[in-house]
């Protein structure tokens, strides 16, 4: 398992659709995540530290999780089925276990969308973990360290055309382009 730190928001502009990137700690590489309009405006929200004066749905949650006496302690982004990415929302909670001394700290673990627990982990500085399944399946590097000036330029710019013009075929396309080139 690898940390991640949230990245910017861009925007798939083929199904106009908002994309989080993930950096990978380090590595080169980052993980796109695509992520509901709303989610979007609020981790942008987040991200901006701006406060609203009531509180929203992921203020509740925080707010919910710590009346109740429990920590949010961190995300785990640990799989991707059928194109879709899961994750946990890591509650720790002290508990007394009768006939030990002190308390022992139980895990919970909450079934999440990524992006929301991308959100709660951005409010509250929270660690965010990416498994080591998700990064083989869909982390892309950007090993053009050792290139030329001119040759980093293009690539940076293809990446960046790449992005912007992003949908899934493409990033398929891509891996297994990147996959053919390493065989030679």
């Amino acid at each position: 398992m690898k940390r991640a730190t949230i990245g910017k928001l861009l925007m798939d502009k083929n199904n106009n659709a908002p994309v989080l990137e993930l950096f990978i700690d380090g590595t080169d590489k980052k993980v796109y995540l695509w992520i509901g309009a709303c989610e979007a405006w609020a981790l942008a929200m987040s991200i901006e530290n701006f406060h609203l004066i009531r509180p929203m749905t992921h203020d509740l949650i925080i707010s919910a999780v710590e009346s109740l006496g429990g920590i949010l302690d961190r995300v785990v982004i640990h799989s991707i089925e059928n194109g879709t990415f899961l994750a946990n929302l890591i509650i720790k909670r002290p508990t007394d276990i009768p006939g030990q001394p002190g308390q022992v700290q139980q895990y919970i673990e909450i079934d999440s969308r990524p992006s929301d627990c991308l959100v709660i982990a951005n409010k509250l500085d929270l660690p965010v973990y990416v498994t080591s399944e998700v990064l083989l399946e869909a982390a892309v590097g950007e090993s053009i360290s050792s290139l030329g000036t001119e040759d980093v330029e293009r690539e940076k710019q293809e990446f960046k055309t790449f992005i912007e013009d992003f949908d899934l075929n493409d990033l398929k396309d891509y891996l297994d382009k990147k996959d053919e080139g390493m065989k030679d």
